[in-house]
């Protein structure tokens, strides 16, 4: 079978590869959709440091169930499904509390679970990971079971009130993912950074209010629109240190900040203002199966909304050449999904 194998900063070919066996709590999925998250092509520049030479990357995947492992009774071949990409140690305070996701030994599919990720043919996980999702949805939308994921994991962690007015600095996949999660639990009022046009588009089309930072400070933007320029809640989804600075200018007076982007090595603030302000800083990483199982179901919700998202599609041979122009910034998407 063929994969996608990373090799170094800026360089993946594909290779042939023995059909892996799964073991027995495990099961054998062919690999259906794959999506590019931007955290696997900061991996692959070597940018992040989060991703090792002869691995497999891909964790964003939807598969088809065709091995089942001994001990397996959950599924069923022929089933498919979207994947759960972390599992924990099973044992670890953490664990037992339901935070696998924090789990100081968990192993991430495409991350950091040895070889094998879903930009492949074919791969394995274990029966835990693998949530079935109906056939009738579009394999390329069950993707985004895992960014909204994540929006619904930092949204829950902020827990603001109903009323509040809520920032998100970031208009890529997991701010958009933000403004379907903050909609679907009825905030209104939501205001969108970014300085790509297109993604500020899309931010208006899902309901929220665009700001695009290159034309006018957020602030300003903000006071003229709410006649406030600061928020209860701003959720911040770049992961560079000056839009951290962004997101916590922001933030009123009580307020939180909740970090999701996670990037830049490290960030510097005002310490007298947070302490004086009493601003909360929250960070946010992953999600737990509560909050996959959620967002599967939001994801059968939007399959319209969420087409919007798909920026195109590619081969595992072409997924290179995609790769290299999008960490080049020749290529602008929100989401290209890979076609094992």
């Amino acid at each position: 079978m063929k994969i996608l194998e990373y090799h170094g900063p800026w360089d993946m070919t594909i290779e042939e590869a023995p059909l892996p066996e799964a073991g027995p709590d495990e099961v054998l999925l062919k690999s259906v959709a794959v999506g590019i998250c931007g955290s696997d092509v900061h991996g692959f520049t070597g940018e992040s440091g989060r991703r090792k030479a002869g691995m497999v990357m891909g964790h964003e995947a939807v598969g088809e169930v065709v091995k089942l492992g001994s001990n397996v009774t959950s599924l069923k071949v022929g089933q498919r499904a979207a994947i759960f990409p972390t599992l924990g140690c099973g044992h670890c305070e953490y664990c037992k509390k339901g935070w696998e996701h924090i789990c100081p030994d968990k192993r991430i599919i495409g991350v950091n679970a040895g070889k094998w990720g879903a930009m492949a043919e074919y791969y394995t996980c274990n029966s835990r990971q693998a949530f079935p999702i109906s056939d009738k949805i579009n394999p390329d939308l069950g993707l985004f079971a895992e960014p909204l994921a994540v929006a619904a994991h930092a949204l829950n962690l902020m827990n603001p009130k109903k009323n509040d007015t809520i920032a998100i600095v970031g208009a890529g996949t997991i701010g958009l993912a933000l403004i379907l999660v903050l909609r679907d639990r009825g905030f209104s009022e939501i205001y969108v950074l970014d300085k790509i046009e297109d993604k500020l588009a899309l931010a208006k089309k899902f309901g929220a209010k665009p700001i695009n930072v290159d034309r006018e400070a957020p602030a300003d933007a903000i006071e003229r629109q709410a006649g406030r320029r600061r928020v209860p809640g701003v959720f911040e989804a770049v992961g560079a240190a000056a839009t951290v600075r962004t997101a916590y200018d922001l933030c009123d007076f009580g307020g939180t900040v909740v970090l999701v982007g996670n990037l830049a090595k490290e960030f510097t603030l005002p310490l007298q203002g947070v302490t004086s302000n009493e601003t909360t800083l929250r960070g946010s990483y992953g999600f737990n199966r509560d909050d996959f199982a959620k967002a599967i179901e939001l994801v059968m919700k939007n399959p319209e909304t969420l087409k919007e998202l798909v920026s195109g599609s590619c081969s595992l041979d072409e997924t290179t050449k995609v790769m290299t122009e999008m960490a080049k910034g020749e290529r602008q998407a929100i989401k290209m999904v890979i076609h094992p």
